[in-house]
């Protein structure tokens, strides 16, 4: 399913012109970032290096054309690289810095997606003075259904928004926000995932509780949670009146809203949000 996504407020400019692009790791989100600009319009205009310690995640590019795998950062391909992506744990940027920083060409765009990393603590880590964009996207890039939010520090153009908001539609959606808002969208969206997954496990055991084949109850609860959020999507709709709309007097579901009220789910998700966020801020800070 793909949707829409928030773009960038300003002039579009062309990003036509072809721009060597390093990407510094290769676990789930750098992999996932890669393999949605290969299938996107931007693997015309990208010439795309690849660097991880690991060459096991290296291999998984081996056969693909127009991919430079790398076994080294050298100052060489640093300093001639238009665009550096981060995607490295963020524990591992200084073992990263040491290996690039001050040697990224001013005019050059990073792009971090490093949890709780500040743009200005990766422009003091790295020595670079040059346009920087945050960006947190979630697991679901790994099958091109990414919530991507972007921020950019005072040295980005109208060019590297556009380019940024680019490569992370490539494999989901993506919008702009205030580096202020970075960790609530960690709590959010990026720490997300695994709320849906405990609610679509939930559900799958209250099945199995009632008498349902576990497979079977899986497969319901997994793609009633897929179609509700793609009906929230395309109507454009307000939850609360979606779920109103199936909500009849004395029914079923009247019922068992009222137990999930009652129990607290909505308390607890907002909850859930707000201590991650708290534990983003914390680790920015330490």
């Amino acid at each position: 399913m793909k949707s829409k996504s928030t773009k960038p407020s300003r002039t579009k400019k062309s990003t036509a012109t072809t721009k060597t692009v390093l990407v510094i790791g290769l676990g789930n989100m750098g992999s996932a970032l890669v393999r949605g600009i290969l299938k996107s319009p931007l693997k015309d205009s990208l010439q795309l290096k690849l660097f991880d310690h690991k060459p096991e995640l290296l291999d998984q590019f081996e056969s693909v054309s127009g991919v430079e795998r790398l076994s080294s950062i050298k100052a060489t391909g640093v300093s001639t690289a238009d665009v550096v992506i981060l995607c490295t744990k963020p524990q591992d940027l200084p073992s990263v810095a040491k290996l690039i920083a001050g040697k990224i060409k001013p005019s050059s765009l990073v792009i971090s997606i490093l949890a709780a990393i500040t743009t200005d603590k990766l422009a003091q880590t790295l020595k670079f003075k040059g346009g920087i964009v945050r960006a947190m996207p979630n697991i679901a890039a790994t099958v091109g259904e990414a919530a991507t939010a972007m921020c950019q520090n005072s040295h980005c153009n109208d060019t590297h928004m556009e380019l940024a908001h680019q490569i992370f539609t490539s494999f989901g959606t993506a919008s702009w926000t205030k580096e202020s808002l970075m960790d609530a969208v960690t709590g959010l969206s990026g720490s997300g995932p695994a709320y849906i997954y405990m609610v679509i496990e939930s559900m799958t055991d209250g099945g199995v509780k009632m008498g349902m084949p576990r497979p079977l109850a899986l497969e319901l609860a997994t793609q009633t949670v897929l179609g509700s959020a793609q009906l929230v999507q395309t109507t454009g709709l307000h939850p609360a009146i979606l779920r109103d709309q199936v909500t009849t007097p004395g029914g079923t579901t009247i019922s068992a809203v009222h137990e999930l009220e009652e129990r607290g789910l909505r308390a607890m998700l907002i909850s859930a949000v707000a201590t991650a966020t708290e534990k983003s801020k914390s680790l920015a800070q330490g």
